[in-house]
Order: C-alpha cells, then sequence, then structure tokens
C-alpha cells in the first residue's frame, strides 16, 4: 500500500512532468536554437513545483506512518 501510494503520488506525476518538459524542450529547440538558454526558466519552474508537490507529499506519507 505505502509503495503504490508513493508510486502513484509522487513518481507518476514527476516523471509525465518531465517527459512533457522534455518534450517541449526539444519542440523549443528545433524552432529557436539561437534562445535555447530560454529553456532554463521553465525548467526551473517546473522543477521547483515538483520538489515543493513532492515535500508536501512526504509530509502526508510520514503523518500516516
Amino acid at each position: 500500500m505505502k509503495k503504490k501510494l508513493i508510486i502513484y503520488n509522487i513518481a507518476v506525476p514527476t516523471a509525465i512532468g518531465y517527459a512533457t518538459f522534455f518534450l517541449l524542450f526539444y519542440l523549443y529547440q528545433k524552432l529557436f536554437f539561437e534562445y535555447r538558454w530560454f529553456a532554463i526558466i521553465p525548467f526551473t519552474i517546473v522543477t521547483a513545483f515538483f520538489i515543493k508537490d513532492n515535500i508536501r507529499e512526504w509530509k502526508v506519507i510520514k503523518q500516516q506512518v
């Protein structure tokens, strides 16, 4: 039960988010090669969101244990 909770609430959304980001990054790199360093901005936003979301999930899991 605990392992499924971790997989569904933390690992799957993180994997989907990063897969979406890298798909968009690839398209952005192909279309706007000269400005590819701008991709750092959405990467930091996505990373910060997932770190914050995962910390919240870990707090919930720790309370259940």
